[in-house]
């Protein structure tokens, strides 16, 4: 495997289900994301995510776990979501928060959680807060996104991101990743025939990001 921490990423299982994979092309695990931007005193203090995993990472995370294997409880579920995160520290999470053109630092992950849905998709829920409160009213940057490309997460839409007692105009607006290139193209379809990553920080160019400004 072309990444050498990423069975750290998401804790035993995902490295377990990473080993049992066949070699297809990236991304392995795809990851839908909503997420809060928390403000206090007219600057961003934090972010709440909450990813939610495809049907397989889903379904393989959660064997085994509970009393009831068919749907655990987040209490069963709450030492994953403890894994979970304190193992995300070392990839920064895979959130990128720019303001005044310099990167965010956070702190430790709080409030941290996980349930399973009725159609059985596992949520991870926590709070990253940031170590120095950052002022939005200069284009406030916030992405979401894997560098390697082997999970992808989806960042689509202005409704993702709500801004939480934000002051008064404010506002976010989502930008598209540009349109790859053919030598992009050519690496992905290099990647799907390999099954190995296509190479570093190629996520970001997949990936949209939010634009946030404080008037």
């Amino acid at each position: 495997m072309a990444r050498r921490h990423v069975t750290t990423a998401f804790a035993a299982g995902f490295a377990a289900l990473i080993t049992a994979a066949p070699a297809t092309a990236h991304p392995h695990v795809w990851v839908d994301v909503n997420a809060d931007l928390v403000f206090k005193d007219g600057k961003i203090v934090g972010v709440r995510h909450a990813w939610t995993f495809d049907d397989m990472y889903s379904a393989f995370v959660t064997q085994g776990v509970g009393k009831n294997p068919a749907a655990p409880t987040p209490a069963e579920l709450q030492p994953l979501a403890k894994s979970n995160v304190e193992n995300l520290k070392e990839f920064e999470y895979f959130t990128f928060m720019k303001a005044e053109g310099a990167q965010t630092i956070f702190a430790d992950p709080t409030d941290f959680s996980m349930s399973q849905d009725a159609k059985k998709q596992v949520t991870l829920k926590f709070t990253l807060p940031l170590k120095a409160p950052a002022n939005a009213d200069d284009s406030f940057k916030f992405q979401v996104f894997d560098p390697n490309y082997f999970i992808a997460f989806t960042l689509e839409k202005e409704s993702a991101v709500r801004l939480v007692d934000a002051p008064a105009g404010c506002a976010h607006k989502m930008i598209a990743p540009e349109t790859l290139s053919e030598s992009d193209i050519k690496t992905l379809e290099e990647s799907a025939a390999s099954g190995q990553a296509p190479g570093l920080d190629f996520g970001m160019k997949m990936a949209g990001y939010m634009v946030i400004k404080c008037r």
